[in-house]
């Protein structure tokens, strides 16, 4: 079962690949064995996500569908989608 991690204590992890489910975001995380879970500071494990690729990378941009909380992590592994 994927532990639960507060966004406070996940700032500066670097995602590898995300899931969603009724259940809450899932992340695959570098030098973690097994997925987390990401919680809001609500409590709440229900996220917007948006993934944003630049000339600097890719980031997994993250907004708490109950109370507006915002987060933003690197990601690693990933590339531009195909037209």
């Amino acid at each position: 079962m994927p532990r639960d991690v507060p966004i406070e204590a996940a700032q500066g992890i670097v995602v590898l690949g995300w899931k969603a489910s009724e259940d809450g975001l899932f992340l695959r995380v570098r030098e973690q064995k097994d997925d987390i879970r990401l919680v809001c500071v609500c409590g709440r494990s229900h996220w917007i996500v948006r993934e944003n690729f630049s000339g600097d990378g890719a980031s997994l941009v993250l907004t708490c569908h109950h109370c507006g909380y915002r987060g933003n992590f690197l990601m690693e592994g990933v590339s531009l989608p195909a037209p």
